[in-house]
């Protein structure tokens, strides 16, 4: 059984101020009418207590890592003599001397950064005998077992001690995971920041860290001696207010926007499940809520009406915002919502089939993201039509999304065979024409079905192939999904095709931060469209979709005003959208070619054009119709004709 592990400090420790990343409170004036409006509703709601959050004003969206990041480079102490340090393991540190250099390593079980950099940490520990490595645990949610199993876990090769009550982070000002303080044999910190300059390594240009290292053992004075930190924030004790609270006003807001993903076993880094989830993780919700990187909702609201909007109003952002500044208040239990039973099973029952990987598939530890194809020979003797699908994710730590194409022209398995792997490997495209798809999948998506007697025509004899994207979590997963298919029941089922508004003549030239590109379709017969998709690569900005009618009325259908390529989706209409022959379906669209893009593939910046490489580009709205001669909806759309402005 591990020992409770202990962090003793001397009493004469010298030059050394507390900096604790308590929470900055200040006057503000209660929210009535949102409560009220949470009140009137009815919603009520979360559980438990501990005593942690960082302020949020300090933390902006880091763009090119796209996490937090300190907002000012770290300032603190610069003498740690005096500290001893004992291990999980109970060996002990001493800090009164120091004969070589000693970096203080801030990490974390859960936060995805610090793991993605944990590889690195322990090459670092490898590439430099001549100094100490030590690994600091300083959230409260992390206790000597859980850090033992994280250790074994990650396969950490160096000692690792539990910061208790977060004391030595508040000494040495340390507020991220993770985050590095690099001491002299005179206990002084010469430097302190993040380990290098980008979460992927294959992308990194500065080795902060590891150049502190050489220029210490050198004996030279450290060139850089700050850097901000990103990553996660460190989990620490405040306090108090009683205004808002958890219970009746932030849990229903997690319930319906975070918890279908924020939940164990699923592949958000995090649970948020109850009122010390959402203490802990504090800072990054109000920094990812206000910056609309969460949820992953990327449809402009008010362009369009969609099934199952994953929409945050603006004001459950800024009620977030004032319970934090507030001192997260807890609240009444009896004020607690009914927990959502999460189903483990299908989404819409038991699948008619269940296709999945043939092989299980080992993703990497490091490096970017990964867009894998695995390909399942399907076996009927006619035509199928597909009303819905349900994806399990079999590693659902990694498993970010998965599109399913269709390939009848046997493509799809000669590249397979080309690849050693299971699957093979193809970023931006397939490889191959793809003969129609079955939708895509992302975690906290539940696929919507086709309109009643109508689905994707799955043809005898075709392959389905699955495009996964797969995130790097600083270890070693195993994945073999699954798909569930459910096919339509109709005597006479009706196809959905699928139309392209597509550019695919464009050339975006170099340093060009704004470059417009604009695609159209025209249906030749009347149509009803049931979803829409957009698709752009890495240096997309924005997408706009509307449909000009033949009466040059304007509707808008669907404007991404903030493009992800991580976060593609399937927006399905609330309803079908009637386009008679003749409308025009005009995408306009806009690329950032420029340096200044974090998401520029190429450094300098080259001119871009169309193709399926990764530093290549694409420019399409998918849409999913209905021919109307076969189609008749209960209800079609109401949604307002616009004055096209601001395009």
């Amino acid at each position: 059984m591990l020992t409770t592990s202990l962090l003793h400090y001397a009493d004469n420790v010298k030059n050394v101020k507390e900096l604790g990343l308590g929470l900055i409170t200040k006057n503000i004036k209660t929210k009535l009418v949102k409560i009220a409006l949470f009140a009137w509703f009815g919603i009520c709601l979360a559980v438990a207590d501990l005593n942690t959050v960082s302020n949020p004003k300090t933390y902006e969206i880091d763009t090119k890592n796209q996490v937090l990041k300190q907002k000012q480079a770290w300032s603190g102490p610069t003498s740690l003599l005096g500290f001893r340090l004992e291990t999980i393991d109970a060996k002990i540190y001493s800090l009164e001397k120091i004969s070589k250099p000693f970096v203080l390593l801030f990490l974390s079980t859960q936060c995805p950064i610090a793991n993605q950099y944990i590889p690195r940490i322990n090459r670092l520990h490898q590439t430099y005998p001549d100094t100490e490595v030590l690994g600091i645990y300083s959230n409260q949610e992390d206790d000597v077992e859980k850090i033992a199993q994280h250790v074994q876990r990650m396969k950490i090769n160096f000692p690792v001690v539990r910061d208790f009550d977060s004391k030595l982070a508040q000494q040495v000002g340390a507020s991220m995971t993770p985050q590095a303080f690099l001491v002299n044999s005179d206990g002084e910190i010469c430097y302190a920041g993040s380990i290098d300059d980008n979460r992927y390594g294959n992308r990194v240009k500065n080795t902060y860290l590891a150049n502190a290292i050489e220029e210490m053992l050198e004996g030279k004075r450290v060139t850089i001696s700050q850097t901000k930190s990103f990553g996660c924030t460190i989990h620490q004790v405040e306090t108090s207010s009683d205004q808002i609270t958890y219970s009746r006003h932030i849990a229903p807001i997690l319930q319906r926007h975070c918890q279908s993903c924020h939940r164990p076993d699923q592949v958000a880094p995090f649970s948020l499940l109850n009122y010390q989830d959402a203490k802990i993780w504090s800072t990054e919700i109000v920094s990812y809520t206000q910056k609309r990187l969460m949820p992953p909702w990327k449809a402009a609201k008010g362009y369009g009406e969609f099934k199952r909007e994953k929409w945050m109003e603006d004001w459950e952002v800024d009620l977030l915002s004032d319970w934090v500044e507030l001192g997260m208040t807890e609240g009444n239990h009896s004020d607690l919502p009914i927990p959502i039973v999460f189903s483990d099973g299908w989404s819409h029952g038991q699948p008619d089939l269940v296709v999945e990987m043939s092989t299980p598939y080992d993703i990497p530890a490091e490096g970017e993201d990964e867009y894998r194809h695995f390909v399942i020979p399907t076996d009927f003797d006619k035509d199928m039509y597909v009303s819905a699908f349900d994806v399990h994710p079999g590693n659902p730590r990694s498993v970010h999304h998965v599109i399913i194409y269709l390939d009848t022209s046997g493509r799809a398995r000669e590249l397979d065979a080309e690849d050693p792997q299971p699957g093979y490997a193809r970023f931006g495209g397939t490889g191959f024409e793809a003969a129609g798809w079955l939708g895509g999948w992302a975690p906290g998506i539940r696929p919507s079905p086709h309109p009643d007697g109508t689905g994707y025509l799955l043809p005898k004899g075709a392959d389905i192939v699955l495009q996964i994207h797969y995130y790097k979590t600083g270890r070693v997963e195993r994945d073999l999904s699954r798909v569930g298919l459910y096919f339509c029941d109709s005597v006479d089922p009706k196809q959905v095709h699928v139309a392209m508004a597509i550019n695919n003549s464009f050339q975006i030239p170099a340093d060009n931060s704004n470059y417009e590109v604009v695609a159209e379709w025209k249906p030749e017969t009347d149509v009803y469209a049931v979803s829409i998709s957009p698709h752009m690569h890495l240096i997309g900005r924005d997408m706009r979709v509307t449909a000009v009618f033949p009466n040059e009325k304007i509707q808008d259908l669907i404007w991404i005003k903030d493009w992800d390529f991580s976060w593609q989706s399937i927006y399905h209409f609330r309803q079908p959208i009637f386009m008679p022959a003749g409308t025009i379906v005009r995408a306009v669209g806009h690329f950032d070619n420029s340096a200044s893009n974090p998401n520029n593939p190429n450094h300098p910046p080259k001119t871009v054009t169309w193709g399926e490489k990764t530093t290549d580009e694409m420019f399409i709205a998918f849409l999913d119709v209905v021919q109307a001669k076969d189609f008749q909806p209960k209800e079609v759309s109401t949604l307002p004709l616009i004055e096209l402005t601001n395009q």
